[in-house]
């Protein structure tokens, strides 16, 4: 079991490469160790985030990324845990400059969209283009509604998608680029689908919200786990999607608070031979790079 260092990559300088940058490995409860849920794929000079859960805005700027400089997101679902910063990001990345974005989603994602921007945003938005500000970026930018496939290709990029098992519609992608590879899980139980989708990747970033027991141990509680076991990974089933995709490096993100880093390490190694991470906030992980 290995386990990664905190590194500053340069933002989009290095163009030769592909790596994701950890903006939010948390889950719904706040907590001050670990924004929502959020995380950015470098594809060469090309930004993808995936996912805009709480403060991941301000986790770009922390990691050295002008959220103006991102102009491709994909949200894996719709839950709120990833997907509430997306007024901020929105409006903030247009505030200094960004004049172009594409949105990718599940079913419903075009909905979220219109809710925001057209309707409450609306007062907002419309006070804020009369102070001048062209609209481009703002208003009318593509969103696109994807199944399961190919979902997008720029030059040799290739991000493909498949249906994971969650409690609500979501998607996992594969960022492939000149030979390396990306996965991130989305929220899911174990699940077939993802481990071919994740068949030889360099990095899978996998949700792992179950990863302690600990604070579901009266019967009320335990109820609750037990659904829960139906929608997220404990390390044990990270950690076999990982072994059985053949997957180089397995990152476990989505965690609770007060999660015991060291144990859960070693729950996940004595499963996975390959390369193990306990996800931190603004950590960064080249594919292809151990």
């Amino acid at each position: 079991m290995a386990r990664a260092g905190r590194t500053r990559e340069g933002g989009v300088t290095n163009t030769d490469v592909l790596r994701v940058t950890l903006l939010g490995t948390g889950n719904p409860r706040p907590n001050p160790a670990r924004a929502g849920p959020s995380q950015v794929v470098q594809a060469g000079d090309t930004l993808y985030l995936v996912d805009c859960g709480p403060n991941a805005t301000l986790q770009l700027q922390r990691a050295g990324i002008d959220p103006a400089a991102v102009r491709r997101l994909l949200f894996t679902h719709l839950h709120t845990d990833h997907t509430l910063d997306y007024g901020q990001f929105v409006l903030g990345g247009w505030a200094i400059g960004r004049d172009a974005l594409h949105v990718w989603g599940p079913p419903g994602t075009a909905r979220l969209t219109r809710l925001l921007f057209e309707e409450a945003y609306a007062e907002d938005i419309a006070y804020r283009l009369a102070l001048g500000r062209p609209p481009a970026g703002l208003r009318g930018f593509p969103v696109t509604e994807v199944g399961e496939g190919l979902v997008l290709a720029e030059g040799p990029l290739r991000v493909r998608a498949v249906r994971v098992q969650h409690a609500i519609d979501t998607r996992a992608y594969r960022f492939d680029w000149e030979g390396r590879s990306i996965v991130i899980s989305g929220d899911t139980a174990y699940c077939p689908a993802l481990v071919e989708l994740a068949r030889g990747a360099d990095v899978l970033v996998q949700d792992c919200q179950l990863a302690s027991d600990r604070a579901y141990q009266d019967p009320v509680s335990r109820r609750l786990w037990e659904h829960l076991r139906t929608q997220h990974a404990t390390p044990e089933e990270a950690a076999r999607m990982a072994r059985e995709a053949g997957v180089r490096t397995l990152v476990l993100s989505h965690l609770p608070p007060a999660v015991d880093v060291a144990e859960l390490a070693a729950r996940t190694a004595r499963e996975f031979a390959g390369r193990v991470v306990v996800g931190e906030d603004l950590l960064t992980i080249t594919a292809g790079v151990l």
